[in-house]
């Protein structure tokens, strides 16, 4: 049987404890998605991920849930510059694609929202298909870089450059 110290007993231990402080602080301080939900205007948005034989589709429709209640909170606002902020920001054009948006969606906004997450095609990108109270639909595709889902609006690359 191996026999330890204690005094290498006591140095593993503190090691081990630095080392999940550590963790748990880069955990508790690491910088959050760069938008959120407001207080209002309230919207009811359903995600769900579509019939596939991936379970990648399953864990994408969880990631992408809160920017999608953010765009439809967004496009219900009805203020460009907030909806573009929700735009992939290496996209350009972000803010007068969102104007094109609200006037197309804004008024849809307003009832419940069903959110259909498509197979994922690649790694980090993903197609959502809204569905409208009123049967309107409208087709998303969002992009994602370092952990933070955002929209394609506009002009670019989903993949940033």
């Amino acid at each position: 049987m191996l026999k330890i110290s204690g005094a290498k007993w006591l140095v593993a231990v503190l090691v081990t404890l630095c080392l999940g402080g550590g963790v748990l602080a880069w955990w508790l301080l690491r910088e959050p998605a760069p938008y959120a939900l407001r207080d209002t205007p309230e919207v009811k948005v359903t995600v769900r991920a579509a019939e596939s034989t991936y379970p990648e589709v399953e864990e994408v429709a969880r990631e992408v849930e809160l920017v999608l209640e953010v765009y439809v909170q967004r496009l219900r606002g009805g203020d460009a510059a907030d909806l573009a902020g929700v735009g992939a920001p290496w996209y350009t054009g972000r803010e007068k694609a969102a104007q094109r948006l609200i006037v197309e969606f804004g008024a849809h906004a307003d009832k419940p929202v069903e959110a259909v997450v498509a197979d994922p095609v690649a790694p980090g990108l993903a197609t959502v298909e809204l569905r409208f109270s009123d049967g309107r639909q409208q087709v998303l595709d969002l992009t994602r870089d370092d952990d933070v889902w955002w929209l394609s609006m506009g002009n670019g690359d989903p993949v940033k450059p």
